[in-house]
């Protein structure tokens, strides 16, 4: 934002919440979720595996800026939409009002093809699963969310005997996000899965 001109009610109101967000996101709690849930093994190596390295004094903020390459500003509201303290609309509202480019957010679903075993955005193969059986909870959660029309949340898609451990959807929601591009998978808070638009991060 620009601080030579004076801000519309807007424009102050999202600098508060961006205050508020800061603080939210800014913690060693938020910090190990975003290290051990929404990061891959790609965002991981750049401090060979180790958090302390990635995130000392919980500076989160900083951690995620240097995996994912953008501004502070926008490293808060994606800090915030990954960990589920943010929803989506927020996220592009609070870039508008800075002025930045608001996110990648194709007008294309994704779309799961059961009988190929491959997840498309649009016309591209954003991740191919090995087998229905071998993948069985990976498999589970993508026919959940084909079934439901790519909502933005679900409740836990997970069978009756296994859901009662939130261990299993974790592990899960971990091992769909491997290898894929363009979305992310996370909790939603309330047991379920959410996902959402994802930059793919450099590797630079």
């Amino acid at each position: 934002m620009t601080k030579d001109v004076p801000l519309t009610p807007s424009q102050q109101r999202a600098v508060e919440v961006m205050q508020h967000a800061r603080q939210l996101v800014q913690t060693e709690l938020i910090g190990r979720r975003v290290w051990l849930e929404v990061f891959n093994d790609a965002d991981r190596k750049r401090w060979h595996g180790d958090y302390a390295n990635a995130c000392p004094s919980a500076d989160v903020i900083a951690m995620w800026t240097r995996a994912r390459r953008g501004s502070e500003y926008r490293s808060i509201v994606d800090i915030a939409v990954a960990v589920g303290i943010m929803t989506p609309d927020r996220r592009e509202w609070l870039l508008k009002e800075a002025g930045e480019e608001a996110a990648t957010t194709p007008g294309d679903r994704p779309h799961w093809d059961r009988d190929a075993c491959r997840l498309y955005l649009g016309k591209k193969v954003i991740r191919t699963v090995r087998g229905l059986r071998i993948s069985a909870r990976i498999v589970c959660i993508l026919d959940a969310f084909e079934f439901a029309r790519w909502t933005t949340s679900i409740d836990d898609p997970m069978p009756k005997a296994t859901a009662k451990d939130p261990q299993i959807l974790r592990h899960a929601v971990a091992s769909l996000n491997e290898n894929l591009t363009d979305i992310r998978f996370f909790g939603n808070g309330s047991g379920g899965v959410r996902w959402a638009f994802h930059p793919a991060s450099s590797d630079g």
